[in-house]
């Protein structure tokens, strides 16, 4: 096959996100697709050891291994890669698109005002450890990750996909109001196949949400067991979701290896066993590939991308760019209080240069904190333009009334990640600028998962580089879980707790979520987007169309603005 052509940025993510779902309160279930047809002989591998056999393994080549396999506390995109396969949610994506449709819930109907869900759930599932998957299973879940205090809600285990999708843990109250931040208030179970969700006030996204991975459900029995050490490489933890694939090996920093799982109630997998193998160099990861060690790859070099499009034995494949790519500063660090000093930081980043030098046509610079495709971008704001005169000039109108740190600590990834390919190289051009400025910086780029995201998520960092790829299709996911409050990255109290950067902005963005429907919702995230901008609460760098390399010999991956999902994936 030859390669995937390489197109726009906007047209891609577009096309992409035109797919979106928007909740609406209706009695009328969500009817369920029709039910897998029975397996025939031969499509599904038995319980024993699969014998060695290339055709039936797919090898794919990432950078870092993953932090946790237990999808309710990671974030980072390793980690997410794998407990893709493993666990499943109320809901999922269609195939290349953002519209949620029935996964382990074949049915739902809402009350009229929007505060209770009730959902149906699929018969005849079981975890991989064997146990039964029932609405008793969904509650024991919502309440681990709601309820701080729940036994198994583990100390210095952080859930951060909740309070920035819920805006809130269990009794957690920071308004002056007295009401409860979360949107979530309780699972019941109704019977053993039925759950109600109720809500504090209606959210439009929930559907989506719910098909993310981070509130895919694990086996109550397996978490209990395994206690704090579920999830990792640990002791001996049994990682139990209900999904097409189950772990079979982990070694640390090496590889993860999953395996179909015999007892799945759909369709089986593609590929028997794939091999997540970890290859941190971008070069040595795309030569493998090239001389057949590897079937697939990610966070791929940019100079790798031509030399891929000229090889007949590999193919590259685009995924839509629902992604940003970013500076945060945090406010509770000064002097990023101060407007004039986050004016002169973005004033003194030449965007299109870092655009042109560290991508390959495959990235547009950003000028707004969620991509283009995405409705609530506003295109009526024009970016702060790149010039050192202003920028010096806003710099000196803050340190009038501000002192600047020597050094600023300056956080900088230390592995490749998908909107940033060249994150060294990135941090010094940023470093440079603040240097232009008369800024004196310190690059730290500790270990990703282990001190990196947890650092900065703590507000440790004064200035940091991250990104974002968006979750669930809808921006509240880029927006709210940026500048609700949900971590401390962006600002935070005297004791490190997390904090809005802008008390109006927060109220914007979760009274849009509360409406029912996108004509009413879009303009109130372009008032955001506005308000971002003017207020420089961080400077987006880059929108990137991420590339993926297969072997030409690798069929049935579908390009998604969400999900890297191989269980279609097959070798002929």
């Amino acid at each position: 096959m030859t390669p995937v052509p390489r197109l726009s940025v906007r047209p891609l993510v577009a096309a992409a996100l035109a797919g979106v779902l928007v909740v609406g309160c209706g009695g009328e279930p969500t009817p369920a697709p029709a039910q897998p047809t029975a397996q025939t002989a031969g499509q599904l591998p038995t319980a024993a050891p699969l014998e060695p056999d290339e055709s039936q393994t797919l090898i794919f080549g990432h950078p870092d291994d993953a932090t946790k396999l237990d999808p309710a506390d990671v974030t980072d995109g390793e980690s997410l890669l794998v407990t893709l396969h493993l666990y499943e949610g109320l809901t999922r994506y269609k195939p290349g698109t953002t519209e949620p449709e029935p996964s382990l819930a074949t049915a739902w109907t809402t009350s009229d005002d929007g505060l209770e869900w009730t959902f149906t759930l699929r018969e005849g599932v079981t975890f991989h450890d064997g146990t039964a998957f029932d609405a008793d299973a969904v509650v024991w879940n919502f309440n681990r990750w709601f309820d701080e205090a729940h036994r198994q809600h583990f100390e210095n285990w952080d859930f951060e996909y909740w309070p920035s999708m819920f805006q809130g843990f269990k009794d957690q109250d920071s308004d002056e109001d007295g009401e409860a931040d979360s949107v979530f208030v309780s699972a019941e179970a109704v019977d053993a196949t039925t759950v109600k969700l109720t809500l504090s006030r209606p959210n439009a996204p929930l559907l989506q949400t719910l098909a993310m991975s981070n509130f895919a459900f694990s086996s109550p029995a397996a978490v209990e067991k395994a206690g704090a050490s579920y999830g990792t490489p640990d002791g001996d933890p049994v990682e139990a979701g209900t999904g097409p694939y189950m772990l079979e090996e982990w070694v640390p920093k090496d590889q993860i290896t999953v395996a179909a799982y015999p007892d799945y109630w759909g369709d089986p997998p593609a590929t028997p066993t794939i091999v997540f193998r970890v290859i941190p160099d971008g070069t040595a990861r795309f030569l493998a590939l090239q001389s057949g060690e590897i079937d697939g790859m990610n966070q791929v070099n940019p100079e790798d991308i031509a030399t891929a499009e000229g090889d007949p034995n590999v193919k590259v494949v685009l995924e839509p760019a629902n992604n940003v790519g970013y500076l945060g500063f945090n406010q509770a660090q000064e002097p990023w209080d101060n407007l004039d000093c986050r004016m002169a930081v973005a004033q003194a980043i030449d965007k299109q240069s870092i655009v042109d030098t560290l991508y390959a046509g495959d990235a547009e610079a950003a000028k707004e904190m969620m991509p283009p495709g995405l409705w609530g971008y506003n295109t009526s704001i024009t970016d702060h333009p790149f010039d050192m005169v202003a920028a010096k000039a806003s710099l000196d109108k803050c340190l009038a009334t501000e002192s600047m740190p020597d050094p600023v600590l300056f956080y900088v990834p230390p592995v490749q990640r998908f909107y940033f390919p060249k994150p060294k190289e990135l941090g010094e051009i940023v470093q440079a600028a603040l240097s232009g400025l008369g800024i004196n910086s310190e690059i730290q780029s500790p270990d990703w998962g282990s001190v990196y995201l947890p650092d900065v998520r703590n507000g440790k960092a004064h200035l940091f580089l991250l990104g974002w790829g968006g979750d669930n299709g809808d921006p509240d996911n880029f927006l709210c879980v940026f500048f609700c409050g949900g971590s401390a990255d962006f600002n935070g109290d005297a004791e490190g707790n997390p904090l809005p950067p802008d008390p109006e902005l927060n109220e914007l963005l979760r009274r849009a979520a509360t409406l029912s429907t996108q004509a009413e919702r879009e303009p109130l995230y372009q008032e955001a987007n506005q308000m971002v901008h003017d207020g420089v609460l961080a400077v987006p760098i880059v929108h990137r169309s991420p590339p993926l390399i297969f072997r030409s010999n690798v069929e049935g991956y579908v390009s998604s603005p969400i999900q890297t999902i191989l269980t279609h994936v097959s070798k002929n």
